[in-house]
């Protein structure tokens, strides 16, 4: 416990630790430093000579007040450091090197979208081509009285369906094909077409546009010369005369909340600023990256290769009537394409079963 107790003593009068534990492990008291002289510290105890001047200057300025609590100021609460040059150096390379990598991270955002967004469009322009081919075969019906041409029109609507069913799940629409069809097949060329008030026929603007009255939106119909302003130029016009438009105030705040800026310019500040960004970012950059690539869009669909590999391990043939809808949903091919991949894989095609296999399993 002496020593301890010496150890304390002099801590609580200002001698650094390991002074202290020096003193206090020679057994020497407080007392004890009151009768000797700096040789014997430096001799006998192994001090240098500025610490046994400072260690009996403070021994001999005695006991002070509030020395344990002084004491507790000093060894708890951390001392700041003020700021060196080489420190701020230090800061600089640091956040040089974290402005770096906060622009790899947006730039990684950035590729993720665009690769997101380019795979979502090119299925929405299949998507497109296919409406457009079923709104086309819906017509051909309905105008067909041929029997046969029906059932032929009927099984080409049923694939071109297939196609459009895969392509409408992986954008997650709502709705169904269906309706896309019936919209762009029944209700768009009712918006479009203008009918004549005279003879109700049905005419185009792109043609039916009065020639004696270019700065209006009239109408003229070349079967009765019958002249009138459609119903949407007149709604136009009564919006642009009354002032009915959307105005924009320069001077109303912005709709979402903007961030206060920070309240000192110091450098922890900034670093704990660029760090958050750099966190916000990066993470947000890692999520659109995986999304895009466990996306159905860009990963989920099977190579025709694979495909061929796999279903002839499993059956030895190919068929089309019984392989063309998997064929389809798996590898997103078009089903016009279907015989092309499979001469396009090597594979031979069996006139009288209908069936594709490799020339060695024939």
């Amino acid at each position: 416990m002496a020593k301890k107790d010496t150890y304390l003593a002099l801590l609580r009068r200002g001698i650094d630790e390991t002074t202290a534990m020096q003193l206090a492990d020679a057994g020497i008291k407080i007392g004890d430093l009151k009768k000797i002289d700096k040789s014997q510290l430096t001799e006998n105890y192994g001090l240098k000579p500025d610490i046994a001047d400072g260690v009996l200057e403070i021994i001999s300025a005695g006991h002070q007040s509030h020395g344990k609590e002084r004491y507790l100021s000093k060894v708890l609460s951390p001392q700041r450091k003020p700021d060196s040059k080489i420190e701020e150096l230090k800061f600089k390379r640091k956040q040089k090197d974290v402005l770096a990598e906060l622009a790899e991270q947006k730039e990684r955002l950035k590729i993720a979208k665009v690769e997101a967004f380019r795979a979502k469009k090119l299925v929405m322009n299949r998507l497109g081509k296919t409406v457009e081919l079923i709104v086309k075969l819906e017509n051909n019906l309905d105008d067909e009285g041929k029997d046969d041409q029906k059932v032929k029109i009927r099984d080409q609507l049923e694939t071109r369906g297939l196609e459009a069913a895969r392509d409408h799940e992986m954008l997650e629409l709502e709705g169904t094909p269906q309706d896309i069809v019936d919209f762009r097949r029944k209700i768009v060329p009712k918006l479009i077409l203008h009918a004549c008030p005279g003879c109700n026929e049905e005419m185009d603007p792109r043609s039916s546009r009065n020639p004696e009255d270019p700065e209006n939106w009239s109408f003229i119909c070349w079967e009765c010369e019958t002249i009138f302003m459609p119903g949407l130029a007149t709604t136009v016009d009564s919006i642009m005369a009354n002032g009915g438009r959307i105005t924009i105030d320069p001077e109303a705040r912005p709709r979402n909340p903007v961030p206060p800026k920070p309240a000192r310019q110091d450098y922890s500040t900034i670093n704990e600023l660029i760090k958050a960004d750099l966190k916000k970012t990066g993470a947000d950059a890692d999520t659109m990256t995986v999304a895009a690539e466990q996306s159905v869009l860009t990963s989920g669909l099977m190579s025709i290769d694979d495909w061929i590999d796999q279903t002839l391990a499993a059956k030895g043939y190919i068929q089309a009537q019984e392989d063309r809808e998997d064929f389809i949903l798996r590898t997103g091919a078009g089903a016009t394409k279907f015989n092309k991949w499979m001469k396009k894989a090597g594979l031979y095609f069996n006139k009288q079963t209908g069936r594709w296999s490799r020339w060695e399993d024939r």
